[in-house]
């Protein structure tokens, strides 16, 4: 009996390597999950793709599903452009607001560590501040280039 719930337990554990690894690869590959995953239904681009040009693809899609006229998209056009970049500010205060707020926190606990915790702390803080600094930056860029009317 024994014997039997031994090799029960380790099937279940290879069917369980097995198919973690095919889903794995699956995922890598980008067959299911991954970006360049196209939609089951109507074989449209996955949202987490490029990044460029993705009002257009949302304009093709509105057109496509709403049914759209030539009248209709030039009107939303310059709508989803306007949207966009407003949703790019709101991210960069977004960004902004978190930061101050975490900053503040780390300011606030610092009293209560000692002098090697308050060292790593620090040093958290500061490739914190770097991270986000380059993810505002490209998404200032983003911005800058939505103002361009790209």
């Amino acid at each position: 009996m024994k014997r039997k719930a031994l090799i029960a337990v380790v099937g279940v554990f290879l069917l369980g390597l097995v198919g973690g690894a095919f889903l794995g690869h699956l995922h890598s590959v980008g067959h299911l999950w991954g970006r360049p995953w196209h939609h089951f239904r109507d074989g449209g681009e996955h949202r987490g793709g490029a990044r460029q040009g993705s009002s257009g693809r949302y304009i093709r899609m509105l057109q496509r599903e709403l049914d759209l006229s030539e009248r209709q998209m030039a009107e939303i056009g310059p709508l989803l452009s306007q949207t966009r970049r407003e949703l790019y500010q709101d991210r960069i205060r977004c960004l902004e607001e978190a930061d101050r707020i975490l900053f503040e926190f780390h300011g606030k606990i610092r009293p209560a560590l000692d002098e090697a915790q308050a060292r790593k702390l620090e040093r958290r803080t500061d490739n914190f501040r770097e991270r986000r600094s380059k993810r505002r930056d490209r998404m200032i860029a983003r911005l800058e280039s939505l103002r361009d009317g790209n």
